[in-house]
């Protein structure tokens, strides 16, 4: 029996160092495999954003009012699409309302005025021709009856100059001589008088013309006042239509309303309130915030992953771009990073303006040795 039995036991030392050497083998095997992992292989260094969200490239434009005053309609709603001079908000204009009413009433009743002085002054400047007309054939009728008369004159002295002659030769009587004298100044005194009469006639033409531009004149310098008065009013209307304008608050760009608090019909705003904040159509892009110590180790270029809160990676997959600008300090202790953004990297997110998440950006690659000594402080 002790044949058998020593046997056995060589057999079962056997075994035992084949299973030694195999698994000294193996160790062996994972220990270089690991090393080789350590020099070899790759592992990315990310930087993690502290905040990061979806914004468009064009800066979303405040909605403000110009003028204060209580709210009347408002025509808010967030995410509502809005055009370029939509009215948004209206404001109470009632008092305003009633003055551009007076204003107008006054500017016709002033224009009403202008009008009739018009008319007038054309009736006046109708008579001032009509009275030409009849003072040019009034003065030509009795320029007519003076040279009518002077000739009927010049007949008379001739006459009388013949009967004195025949008187000296004793032909003629006294009393003839005498009768054609009487007639020859009888002629000369109506001649005379004839010629004054004309005198009269144009001078009298004269004046009158003279009292119808002084009528002209006042007609014309009120029209003046008047139009003067029309166009001040008028100018005043044009600053009350500004001021109700002002009351009106339009949308300036198209676009989204991104922030639309509640306003409600009573509500008193100041003057350059915002009321809403636009965001305008085009593209989009991430902005990020990162610590300060990222500072230097960010630069134009580096690929960047975007995980969105709303839309988990796992289902929806990441949003992916590449670092565009670096901020040069940082503000409020946030480094800012504007990274571009490509839409087809996940499609089946809805895209816009206001989407948060976490930025992860990929600083560099190094081995897990290499990352080892930079973290134990041996390695730049």
């Amino acid at each position: 029996m002790q044949g058998p039995f020593s046997s056995s036991l060589r057999a079962l030392a056997a075994e035992r160092g084949r299973g030694l050497e195999l698994a000294l083998a193996l160790a062996l095997a994972l220990l270089l495999a690991w090393g080789w992992w350590m020099v070899r292989a790759e592992v990315a260094l990310v930087e993690v954003s502290v905040r990061a969200s979806v914004e468009s490239v064009a800066a979303a434009v405040p909605v403000t009012t110009l003028a204060p005053g209580r709210v009347a309609e408002a025509r808010l709603g967030l995410g509502r699409r809005v055009a370029a001079g939509e009215l948004l908000v209206t404001l109470e204009t009632g008092r305003l309302q009633l003055e551009r009413a007076g204003q107008v009433a006054e500017i016709a009743g002033l224009r009403a005025q202008l009008a009739a002085s018009e008319r007038e002054h054309a009736a006046v400047a109708a008579a001032v021709a009509t009275h030409e007309r009849g003072g040019r054939a009034r003065g030509a009728e009795v320029q007519a009856s003076a040279r009518e008369a002077e000739v009927e004159a010049a007949l008379a002295a001739s006459l009388a100059a013949r009967d004195r002659s025949l008187a000296e030769e004793g032909v003629e009587s006294t009393e003839a001589v005498e009768r054609s004298q009487g007639q020859l100044l009888g002629r000369q005194a109506g001649a005379a008088t004839l010629r004054l009469q004309v005198a009269r006639t144009a001078a009298e033409l004269r004046e009158r013309l003279a009292m119808f531009g002084v009528e002209l004149a006042r007609l014309e310098r009120q029209q003046s006042l008047l139009r003067g008065e029309i166009e001040r009013r008028e100018a005043a209307l044009l600053a009350f239509d500004r001021t109700l304008a002002e009351h009106q608050v339009r949308a300036p760009i198209a676009g989204v309303l991104g922030h639309a608090p509640p306003l409600h019909p009573g509500a008193v705003l100041a003057g350059n309130s915002t009321v809403a904040m636009i965001v305008p159509d085009g593209a989009l892009r991430i902005v990020a915030g990162f610590r300060p110590a990222a500072i230097g180790r960010i630069t134009p270029g580096q690929p960047v992953r975007l995980r969105l809160d709303g839309f988990p990676w796992t289902q929806y997959g990441e949003l992916r771009g590449a670092v565009v600008s670096v901020a040069g300090e940082a503000v409020g202790g946030s480094l800012r990073v504007e990274c571009s953004l490509d839409p087809t990297s996940a499609p089946g997110i809805p895209l816009e303006h206001g989407l948060v998440g976490t930025l992860e950006l990929e600083l560099d690659r190094l081995s897990p040795a290499a990352l080892l000594t930079r973290g134990s402080g041996r390695a730049p």
